[in-house]
């Protein structure tokens, strides 16, 4: 029993661990470079964000997509422990604690990243860590007052220290 114990966590922290990745090649790779285009017989403009095979690409969008199907993988995996008869009471109750920490981190995560928007911004996405957030930030140019309005929603929703707070600008 402690063998498929150890096993599932194994495979827990290898999730764990290409997510940790994934976000790290995310916010290092080069998306390419909005560009304005007018549509036909219409005084509308579009922004529209090319990628060089033609494909539409939008990182915060591509994000959500994998951070939400990598969380659904998580939380499928805790209930199988949750729902297992042949599971120990503490791994029981250890699956219920980390389903109940995962559904909190997700609704800060969405809060602040919905705080975010309402002080103006395009878009945002929150990553928490265990002592630390990252933000990432679609906009044109931080100002040192829109730095400041970012990490006070972060500080006054997980009480991290400004120290353990980043954000990064993405255009």
């Amino acid at each position: 029993m402690t063998f498929l114990f150890e096993r599932k966590r194994i495979i827990v922290g290898v999730l764990v661990l290409l997510l940790i990745f994934s976000v790290y090649l995310m916010l290092k790779s080069d998306y390419p470079k909005l560009s304005l285009i007018k549509e036909n017989k219409s005084e509308k403009n579009t922004l529209q964000q090319v990628s060089k095979n033609g494909l539409e690409k939008n990182f915060f969008i591509d994000y959500r997509l994998e951070r939400d199907r990598l969380r659904s993988q998580e939380a499928d995996y805790l209930r199988e422990i949750i729902n297992n008869p042949n599971a120990s009471k503490e791994s029981k109750e250890k699956a219920q604690k980390d389903l109940i920490a995962l559904a909190q981190k997700i609704e800060k995560e969405m809060m602040m990243e919905n705080l975010i928007k309402a002080k103006g911004f395009e878009d945002s996405v929150v990553i928490l860590a265990e002592n630390s957030a990252n933000v990432v930030v679609k906009s044109g140019g931080l100002q040192p007052n829109e730095v400041a309005q970012i990490t006070d929603i972060v500080n006054r929703i997980t009480g991290l220290p400004l120290d353990k707070i980043t954000i990064v600008e993405r255009k």
